[in-house]
């Protein structure tokens, strides 16, 4: 039994000739022209090799990119968490990435997909509005070794238990250290001392969090998992400001102080552990990076990369304002489904042409107006180029996305994070 590390949450796991691709990214570019490698990958998409089973947990680029899937053999079979809708499998259908077999495994339904090879899935946390309309995780029992992956999908206390009971003692646990967002980074109501301040705060949070599981789940052997990207392009400077670190070697300090009975795995891009003779191959030392070797990197290749509204114009003719009517329409249908209408302002600025759409989630109505009128608490402002908000009100940019690659400017007053209120946002589209 081996593993082999593509970089990001891209990963294969080897055994008796059979190989399983997790999460496929490795084309650079993704999320609109925005993504890249960091650490940068020393592989592309022909070093994958034949894969016999690929899982996507996702549906975002890094986890499940076309760019990628496009040069995997058809002849492989993906796995897939049983959900309604269920967004990947709509990709691939979209995508016309027609593989041999896709396998809906539903959450705590074990599978046999081959003699000695069981397939479970695990639901993410249900108290968590964004990941639980999108995410999922998997346990893989192989012939007696057993490999949960969490990937982005934050273990919770009853998913853990689940896990314990059901599998007992993990021999590798794939677990997320960091994560990937907009804030600090995007949010103009903080100052740059306040965006510093913020990032510490919440990589102290998650590093925490990863040590906390690794002593809950007690795995043999764990490797702190996905999340290796920076921004290129013209938002590359707000990298300083992200909570996330350029190396996952972040956690190991924190973990070594735990005394905590597991064999923390740090891997180079391009390289395997073996777990039958206990080593990586080749046996080189794990390489650190820092935010500064990020940050030249970024100089030296990707200062001039255009994003996709960077390359073409809508012409002034295209009608925003009943883009947004139609897209709040579509919100507010939402609202009723959930039953959900709090005192709330979103605010969508345009930075180019100084027009400024409010929408009040206890209302169905739209004021069109300027972006110098006044602002009614507690609202998110959100500023973006009139491109690329016709692209995010089209449904051809997700508001999700968007944020993740940096694209837009927020304001948020007060500064408390609501997952039900950028739930909503993704509503709001034609």
């Amino acid at each position: 039994m081996k593993i082999i590390n593509f970089g990001g949450a891209t990963a294969v796991v080897e055994h008796n000739g059979k190989r399983i691709l997790f999460d496929p990214w490795l084309d650079d570019g993704i999320f609109h022209g925005s993504w890249f490698h960091f650490p940068p990958t020393v592989l592309g998409v022909n070093d994958i090799g034949h894969v016999d089973y690929v899982y996507i947990s996702h549906i975002h680029e890094d986890h499940c990119s076309a760019g990628t899937l496009r040069h995997i053999n058809k002849d492989a079979e993906v796995l897939l968490m049983n959900r309604t809708p269920n967004l990947v499998q709509n990709y691939l259908k979209n995508n016309n990435l027609n593989f041999k077999k896709i396998h809906l495994i539903s959450p705590r339904s074990p599978l046999e997909i081959e003699p000695g090879l069981i397939i479970d899935m695990v639901e993410p946390n249900p108290e968590d509005e964004m990941t639980k309309l999108i995410d999922s995780s998997i346990v893989i029992k192989w012939n007696g070794f057993t490999i949960y992956n969490a990937n982005d999908c934050q273990p919770h206390a009853n998913g853990i238990e689940y896990i314990q009971d059901n599998y007992g003692k993990l021999d590798l646990a794939l677990l997320p250290y960091s994560g990937g967002s907009g804030y600090p980074s995007c949010y103009t109501n903080l100052s740059e001392e306040e965006k510093i301040a913020e990032k510490e705060r919440i990589i102290q949070i998650r590093i925490k969090s990863f040590i906390d599981v690794v002593t809950e789940l007690n795995p043999k052997n764990v490797l702190p998992f996905a999340d290796a990207w920076c921004v290129g392009g013209s938002r590359s400077n707000l990298n300083k400001f992200v909570a996330h670190s350029s190396c996952r070697g972040i956690v190991e300090e924190p973990f070594n102080g735990a005394n905590l009975d597991t064999n923390l795995l740090l891997l180079n891009v391009g390289q395997e552990y073996n777990f039958d003779i206990n080593e990586k191959v080749p046996n080189e030392s794990y390489i650190y990076y820092s935010d500064k070797d990020r940050d030249d990197y970024i100089e030296s290749k990707l200062n001039d990369v255009k994003y996709d509204h960077e390359r073409f114009a809508f012409e002034p003719s295209v009608p925003l304002s009943r883009l947004t009517k139609y897209a709040r329409s579509r919100q507010w249908e939402a609202q009723k489904r959930k039953n959900f209408f709090p005192e709330f302002n979103f605010y969508l600025d345009t930075t180019d042409t100084n027009e400024r759409f409010q929408i009040n989630t206890a209302t169905e109505d739209i004021i069109e107006t300027s972006t110098s009128s006044n602002l009614n608490e507690p609202y998110l402002q959100i500023s973006a180029p009139r491109d690329l908000l016709i692209m995010l009100l089209i449904g051809h940019v997700s508001w999700n996305i968007a944020d993740a690659a940096f694209f837009l400017d927020y304001n948020r007053v007060p500064n408390v994070y609501d997952p039900d209120i950028y739930a909503l946002l993704n509503f709001l589209r034609a």
